[in-house]
């Protein structure tokens, strides 16, 4: 982890272009000074790193389940990237107001999200035991477990003011003491009772009597007002003295504000919220549930998903449960069983094994290994997932499935779901399960067919296929030339095998010819790089220098054409070796196997050595058919 966390620092753009750094379940979020100075392409290649997303200002970069050690191994190396970093967006950087607000919330949320998913497991668990009648629900020890998964959900504007003060940048001392005047316990009994209505600040000024637990936007607000008063008071106020005034005036000014505006603007704006959404959904549960649980795999690949999880903790605010969650719950449940159908689907044994380890994270909540590792890959999985997820999304809504805590839907988070309604989340729940497999089988057998396997190449482009698939195969010298490492290519794509493995010729001649039997599958119209599949469903790619795309074909000479079947020593192209590199381009031929993961070896010649054109330059071993000592020999 530390080696990884030591090359994201790196590939960022070095610890100095970090303006802050937060993490959720799955991301990597990084504010960047200068986002141009971040190397995409490498970092997406790091073991670790699953993908890159830019989003709302952030530069997001997904690792998956291991995040949390990710991130404690990034602050071991820059502390002031702790949690109390700022999170501001870098300057200059112009964002929506709903990308903006989105991301703020979300920062402030994540934060508390681990009491309350602790919470909401336990609260899910004891509900179920109790409604098994396993335990007396009237025991001391009930009590104390009663009490445990409770207070974090009665207390919430406690967890939301410390991560509202290190969002906003005030002081956190300050802010829970705000926090603590909304749950002043004189307070929240009368509005229990429904005593002391009529209270009046100054005299005139009047302050609702709201019980404010479980709340969400009053404390945001209150401590987003708080970092502008306490910073307006320390500037103005003489150093000298500011320790004692500041405080003092900053709560004197703050208080009444918070009792009297706003927090009563933000209770009431969150239950009409909660409410608003309550309505859409007993419009019409099908459509609702549907939209919702189909939407979430697209909404993940944007980073818009943590707009979910503020209404869904405002749902739980205002009733005691959410309809929300178990919609989240069915898409979680889809995308890790397209992943899942995927592994049963595919015979390339690298991605059999990325479906399989994907399921699992998925099936425990993660589901960015599936998304961005299988469901982006195979469209067939992808429409599954949102097909799936939105089915079972509305066969819950329907029947009434709620969840009674804002968990991570997981299936060690199914106690939460079992309550008063749960019949309907178990049938949602099969329903999800079948209609995502049935669905991805469907699809990738019929209109988004995966194309995975050397078999299913060959089959499309009609190459016949050898008899043996365990015999050796070769690649033969496209040109002549000196050969050198293709780890030496000034070229990442190609260097780092981004493409597949493979070696590179200084050429010596000015011609190209077929190094297999097969089919011409790929000519560029700037004719500087030609595809080729072979009888064996070998995948080749032969580029002409580096970069000489840009040339749009000056000084080459196509001699194939797309389709053409070619043999050996069949003439593909020519080209003009000397004014390529006159006009000053590396003329290196790369010769890369593009599908190398299908097979057991790809050895390329010894460097160094000299070569002729159509003799043996790449050597493959295609299967695991062979046994241990037919492989060492080859190798030898």
């Amino acid at each position: 982890m530390q080696d990884l966390a030591g090359k994201i620092i790196l590939l960022v753009g070095g610890e100095e272009n970090i303006s802050s750094l937060t993490h959720c379940v799955t991301r990597l979020r990084f504010n960047l000074k200068n986002e141009s100075k971040a190397q995409t392409k490498d970092l997406e290649t790091l073991d670790g790193v699953m993908g890159i997303q830019r989003q709302g200002g952030q530069y997001q970069v997904i690792i998956g389940g291991k995040v949390g050690k990710v991130y404690a191994e990034i602050i071991k190396i820059v502390p002031r990237l702790d949690d109390h970093t700022s999170q501001e967006a870098p300057k200059g950087e112009k964002d929506s107001l709903l990308n903006r607000l989105i991301n703020t919330l979300s920062a402030i949320l994540v934060p508390s999200l681990a009491p309350i998913i602790g919470g909401g497991m336990l609260k899910g668990f004891l509900f179920m035991l109790t409604s098994l009648g396993w335990v007396n629900p009237e025991s001391g020890t009930m009590f104390v477990l009663n009490m445990t998964g409770d207070a974090m959900f009665y207390f919430f504007p406690f967890l939301l003011a410390v991560s509202s003060a290190r969002r906003f940048k005030t002081n956190e001392y300050m802010a829970l003491s705000l926090a603590g005047v909304l749950m002043y316990p004189t307070l929240i009994n009368a509005a229990i009772a429904g005593e002391l209505t009529n209270v009046q600040f100054l005299g005139f000024l009047p302050v609702p009597i709201v019980n404010y637990s479980s709340s969400i936007l009053p404390i945001i607000l209150a401590v987003w007002l708080l970092s502008h008063v306490y910073r307006f008071f320390e500037n103005v106020i003489p150093s000298m003295v500011t320790v004692i005034f500041t405080p003092l005036l900053t709560l004197i000014l703050m208080v009444p504000v918070m009792l009297v505006v706003l927090a009563p603007i933000g209770f009431y704006v969150g239950e009409y919220i909660a409410q608003g959404i309550e309505a859409l959904i007993k419009f019409s549960p099908l459509v609702s549930g549907f939209v919702i649980g189909a939407s979430r795999p697209l909404l993940v690949l944007m980073g818009m998903h943590h707009a979910i999880r503020p209404i869904t903790q405002q749902q739980i605010a205002t009733y005691g449960y959410s309809t929300m969650g178990p919609m989240n719950f069915m898409s979680t449940m889809a995308q890790a069983t397209a992943a899942l159908a995927v592994y049963f689907l595919i015979s390339n044994k690298k991605m059999k094994q990325v479906a399989l380890s994907s399921t699992v994270s998925g099936y425990l909540g993660i589901t960015e290994p599936a998304l961005y590792g299988v469901l982006v890959k195979y469209k067939a999985a992808f429409v599954g997932a949102s097909l799936g997820g939105g089915i079972g999304g509305a066969v819950g809504a329907v029947l009434g499935a709620k969840s009674m805590a804002p968990v991570m839907p997981s299936i060690l988070s199914i106690p939460v779901f079992l309550n008063d309604a749960a019949i309907g989340f178990i049938i949602a729940l099969i329903v999800t399960v079948i209609a995502t497999f049935a669905i991805t089988f469907l699809l990738a057998k019929s209109v988004m067919k995966m194309e995975d396997s050397p078999e299913k190449r060959r089959s499309s482009l009609n190459i016949p296929t050898v008899e043996k698939e365990q015999d050796v195969v070769v690649i033969n010298a496209p040109v002549s030339g000196t050969v050198y490492p293709i780890g030496d290519v000034a070229d990442q794509t190609f260097s780092k095998e981004l493409v597949g493995k493979g070696i590179a010729i200084m050429p010596e001649t000015d011609r190209i010819v077929s190094p297999v039997e097969g089919v011409v599958t790929i000519a560029f119209k700037t004719k500087h790089a030609i595809g080729l599949t072979s009888k064996e469903g070998i995948e080749v790619l032969i580029h002409v220098g580096l970069d000489t795309v840009a040339l749009e074909g000056q000084y080459f000479e196509l001699l194939c054409k797309q389709g053409q079947a070619v043999h050996v020593g069949t003439p593909l192209l020519q080209f003009d070796r000397e004014k390529i590199s006159e006009a000053g381009y590396d003329i290196s031929v790369i010769v890369v196997v593009t599908n190398s993961d299908d097979y057991l070896s790809v050895l390329a010649m010894d460097d160094q050595k000299q070569v002729q054109e159509e003799e043996t330059l790449i050597t493959i071993v295609p299967g695991l058919t062979h046994d241990r000592n037919e492989v060492n020999l080859v190798m030898e």
